[in-house]
C-alpha cells in the first residue's frame, strides 16, 4: 500500500475518533485495495512520524493480536519501548485483558467500541477507542487510548462537591425551616426568643459555608494575590493564640507560644498565614479535651536540593518528597486532643472531609478550614502535613519561606 495513502487512512480514522466524523458499517466482504503504482512497503519510519502528531497513544494490531505499530504517547502510557513492543501481543503491552478482548471483538464483527479500563496497581484510567480497517488486504485493528485518570478526578471531585454541600447546606435549612413553622404556630415569647437565637445560629453556619467555599474558589483559581512581605513569626502566632484564647479558656486549655525572639523574620503575607494559624489552631481547641494545652512553635531549616532538612539545632527533620531547598521556618502546632485515625490522615485536607462524623457532629465547623489552609501554605511554596495517633494528640506542621 501507497504510504501516503496508508498515513491518510491513520489520520482519517484518528480525526474520526476524536471528533466522532466517521461511521464505520460492516460490509459484506473486504474491498480490495487497488494501488494507482506498484505495492510499496510500509514505510514504519514514516508511518511512526505522522503518528507523532496525534496527541494520543495510537496502536496498530493484527488478526493474531500482534502489535505493528504504536507512536511515542502510546509507548510513555503503557512504559514500553517502542521498538520492544514491536511484534508483541496486545495483552503483554497492555497488561488488561478487556483490551485483548476488545481487539477480539473488533476483529470479528468490524463494529468499533470503546471501553474504559483501570489498570491494577496503577491507579490510572484509560479510555480505550477501537476499529477495524484494511490495510493492504488485511484487516487491522486501530486503537486510540487517552489516559483520563486526572479528567476522572476531576468529574468525582465535581460529584463529590455537589453531594457535600448539598449535605452541609440540608441540615441547617431543614433546622430553619421546623423552626419557622413552630414559630408560626404563636408560642409563648420565652419560647419564640429562644428559638430566633437557633434560627440565628443556623443562619451564620449557612453564611460561614457560603464565605469559605468563595474564598477557596477564588484561592483554588489564583484570583487571591498575596502581599509578600518579611514579617515576625513570633508576633503573627501570637495575634492568633490571642484570638483563639476565649475559646480556649472556656475549656481551660492551655495556649504555649514557644518561638524564640531571634527566629529571622519570614518572606510572608501576614493575614493569611495569621489565618492558617487560626484555622489550625481552632481545630485544636475543638478536638482537645478541657485541662488541655496547645502549643505554637518554630524552628529555622536550611533544605538542599533533595528536600533533605536540617534544623539550627543540627537536627534531621523529615518533610514531604519534593520540597523547595533553601532556608525556611517550619511552624508547628500540636496538642493533646483525641488525634485523628491513620486511615484519615492522608485525606484530612481535602475539601469537606471530616474524621468520623459521629465524633463530630457537635464540634460545628464546614471541613473547608484545612483545605483553605493548605492552599495558602502552597501559595507561599511550603508544604502542609499533620503527623497524628488516635488518642494521643496531633502535630500540623507547615513551612514558609524565610525572607
Amino acid at each position: 500500500m501507497d504510504v501516503p495513502v496508508l498515513i491518510s487512512v491513520v489520520l482519517a480514522l484518528v480525526v474520526g475518533f476524536m471528533g466522532g466524523g466517521i461511521v464505520f458499517r460492516r460490509r459484506a466482504a473486504p474491498v480490495a485495495v487497488v494501488p494507482a503504482s506498484p505495492p510499496a512497503t510500509v514505510d514504519i519510519p514514516t508511518l511512526y512520524q505522522a503518528s507523532e502528531a496525534i496527541d494520543a497513544g495510537l496502536l496498530v494490531v493484527d488478526a493474531d493480536h500482534q502489535i505493528l505499530h504504536l507512536n511515542r504517547v502510546a509507548s510513555g502510557i503503557f512504559e514500553v519501548d517502542h521498538t520492544e513492543a514491536i511484534g508483541r501481543t496486545v495483552i503483554t503491552v497492555a497488561r488488561d485483558h478487556q483490551v485483548d478482548a476488545l481487539v477480539d471483538d473488533v476483529m470479528h464483527d468490524a463494529e468499533p467500541r470503546d471501553v474504559v479500563v483501570q489498570p491494577p496497581l496503577e491507579g490510572r484510567t484509560l479510555r480505550v477507542r477501537a476499529a477495524a480497517i484494511d490495510l493492504a488486504g488485511r484487516r487491522v485493528v486501530v486503537l486510540i487510548i487517552r489516559d483520563i485518570t486526572q479528567l476522572n478526578a476531576l468529574e468525582r471531585a465535581r460529584r463529590d462537591l455537589v453531594a457535600n454541600v448539598s449535605h452541609e447546606l440540608r441540615t441547617p435549612l431543614a433546622s430553619v425551616k421546623l423552626l419557622v413553622e413552630t414559630l408560626q404556630s404563636g408560642p409563648p415569647p420565652p419560647v419564640a426568643e429562644r428559638m430566633l437565637g437557633q434560627m440565628a445560629h443556623e443562619v451564620d453556619a449557612i453564611t460561614q459555608l457560603v464565605d469559605e467555599l468563595h474564598e477557596l474558589s477564588q484561592i483554588e483559581s489564583g484570583r487571591v494575590a498575596l502581599q509578600l512581605g518579611p514579617a515576625s513569626l513570633r508576633a503573627t502566632a501570637h495575634r492568633a493564640l490571642e484570638r483563639i484564647r476565649p475559646q480556649a479558656e472556656r475549656k481551660h486549655i492551655r495556649c504555649m507560644l514557644i518561638i524564640a525572639d531571634d527566629v529571622p523574620p519570614a518572606l510572608i503575607d501576614d493575614g493569611r498565614i495569621g489565618q492558617v494559624l487560626l484555622n489550625l489552631l481552632h481545630n485544636a481547641v475543638k478536638f482537645t479535651a478541657e485541662g488541655g494545652t496547645i502549643r505554637v512553635s518554630a524552628v529555622v531549616l536550611t533544605i538542599d536540593q533533595r528536600s533533605r532538612a536540617v534544623g539550627s539545632d543540627g537536627a534531621a527533620v523529615t518533610l514531604p518528597a519534593g520540597h523547595q531547598s533553601g532556608a525556611w521556618a517550619l511552624v508547628m502546632v500540636d496538642d493533646d486532643g483525641i488525634g485523628i485515625p491513620e486511615r484519615d490522615v492522608s485525606r484530612i485536607f481535602e475539601r469537606f472531609y471530616k474524621v468520623d462524623r459521629a465524633r463530630t457532629r457537635n464540634s460545628g465547623g464546614t471541613g473547608l478550614g484545612l483545605a483553605i489552609a493548605k492552599h495558602l501554605v502552597e501559595g507561599h511554596g511550603g508544604r502542609i502535613w499533620v503527623t497524628s495517633r488516635e488518642g494521643a494528640g496531633s502535630t500540623f506542621h507547615f513551612t514558609v519561606p524565610l525572607a
